[in-house]
């Protein structure tokens, strides 16, 4: 699973002290990266024991998952694994404004830091191959009615795919207010926004405090 990552020092003085954590090691990892089976994303967190702060998006403690019953509210916990199984619609406000939804489970794990040092969230999931599928989707915030839903095949393009995919379908989302419009009860859902905040556009920006 290593064999993509790249360092400066000779793998015969690393095998005894590899660390995926370490700070030469993570920036390798700070969105996606491909190794092997697997897709992992490494981010610097302020991991606390009930709270989980990104540094960029605020408060990103909440978990929703959009099950056969409805919406079902959660929390992402301190040193706590959660798994979301695949095809599950899933979303943490203020981290991306949409609901993802793909064709791998995905495993998160906080692992707060020493003393006053910042985290580590941890997110491992299968990596896509042939027809699998991600997939950015929302739904109407009064009545969980199906708003828009944009698919891409990350198993033939990638995790380079993957975020092209996410700014299109968000760009698409934002741009027409029909499609934020819900067709059964008429509410004007609010605009949606990427996973990196640092791309968001002002009304993107205050999207994101808001959902």
């Amino acid at each position: 699973m290593f064999q993509h990552i790249e360092v400066k020092e000779p793998l015969d003085k690393l095998m005894d002290d590899w660390d995926l954590l370490s700070e030469r090691v993570i920036p390798k990892f700070a969105t996606f990266h491909e190794a092997g089976h697997s897709v992992l994303g490494l981010r610097r967190r302020e991991i606390l024991p009930a709270n989980i702060i990104d540094p960029a998006k605020g408060d990103i403690t909440k978990f929703f998952e959009l099950g056969p019953d409805g919406i079902e509210a959660g929390s992402l916990e301190s040193m706590k694994v959660r798994i979301t199984t695949a095809g599950t619609p899933h979303r943490l406000p203020h981290n991306f404004g949409y609901w993802h939804i793909n064709d791998k489970d995905e495993l998160y794990l906080p692992i707060p830091g020493r003393n006053d040092e910042l985290g580590y969230f941890v997110v491992v999931q299968g990596r896509p191959t042939d027809e699998e599928t991600d997939a950015f989707a929302w739904y109407c915030e009064e009545c969980g009615t199906m708003l828009f839903d944009f698919v891409i095949k990350t198993g033939m393009s990638g995790m380079t795919g993957f975020w092209q995919g996410e700014r299109e379908a968000v760009t698409q989302y934002n741009a027409d207010v029909k499609l934020r419009t819900c067709d059964e009860c008429g509410h004007v859902n609010p605009l949606g926004y990427c996973w990196n905040a640092y791309g968001d556009s002002p009304e993107e920006a205050a999207a994101r405090k808001l959902w």
